[in-house]
């Protein structure tokens, strides 16, 4: 089998920033709620499923491949990271996130929102310019807009 075959399409999305960030923070969401009490099922489940969420609302944005979608799905993405935020402060102040834990969820959170922020900025200032290139390869986040 050709390596063509063996990876996901379309890689233009796998290269995202934002995307890697939020499947990286859904991972550690899983991890990380592994270890709390069988009691907290619902909770357990409402933070993978924001989590998850995220980076699955980038995906369908990308994939949709017009901007104004694209932009849309990113700001539902946004939304569920704020969801996903509340869940990690209620974590916290009920101490069920291990230390270690909570500050890699802490930092990774952090991060993934400025960059999903940043590609946010980029799309609209895409859409209204009319700079958007349609194609699957030309979709990325612009690099200047990270050092904001």
């Amino acid at each position: 089998m050709t390596e063509n075959h063996t990876k996901l399409q379309p890689s233009g999305l796998r290269n995202l920033r934002a995307y890697q960030l939020a499947k990286k923070l859904a991972h550690v969401v899983y991890d990380s709620t592994s270890t709390f009490p069988k009691s907290e099922y619902r909770l357990i489940s409402q933070m993978r499923g924001a989590a998850v969420s995220v980076y699955g609302n980038i995906a369908e944005g990308y994939g949709r491949n017009a901007i104004g979608d694209y932009v849309r799905f990113c700001e539902i993405a946004r939304g569920s990271q704020s969801e996903l935020g509340s869940y990690i402060e209620f974590c916290k102040e009920r101490k069920l996130l291990k230390p270690a834990d909570e500050a890699q969820l802490l930092e990774l959170y952090n991060h993934t929102w400025n960059t999903l922020g940043a590609l946010l900025r980029s799309l609209k200032e895409k859409k209204l310019d009319g700079s958007w290139d349609r194609t699957y390869k030309a979709t990325q986040e612009d690099r200047e807009l990270y050092d904001a």
